[in-house]
């Protein structure tokens, strides 16, 4: 019944507002300092590569929630357990809420191309 009520309301030409809640500010990303790519998981980095290198196991499988960080100016790929890759660009954060990541590779190529 308040539902028609507020709907007839704003229809008779009645304008409303809304308040959001503040909400808490993101937290920063954990340290990660060029040339490296950093895997992130609970704010601390678990994992860290600095180097061109193919695709290579981690030491440990990693579950997400996590942060994959790309500080180099060329392109890196994760892979996780079910086969999937996804690239990460130059200078980027990627933030992966599903899944378990496997691999790495940290490419010497700007583009987002598996050759």
């Amino acid at each position: 019944m308040a539902v028609l009520a507020a709907t007839a309301l704003l229809l008779g030409g009645a304008t409303a507002t809304a308040r959001a809640e503040p909400t808490d500010p993101p937290v920063p990303a954990a340290p990660c300092a060029y040339p490296s790519v950093c895997f992130v998981k609970d704010g601390e980095v678990v994992y860290e590569y600095d180097e061109v290198t193919p695709w290579q196991y981690l030491p440990a499988l990693l579950p997400a929630p996590l942060q994959v960080i790309n500080t180099r100016h060329e392109s890196i790929w994760f892979g996780d357990t079910k086969g999937g890759a996804q690239c990460v660009g130059p200078e980027s954060i990627v933030d992966k809420w599903f899944g378990t990541l496997e691999t790495v590779r940290v490419d010497d190529s700007v583009e987002c191309r598996l050759t």
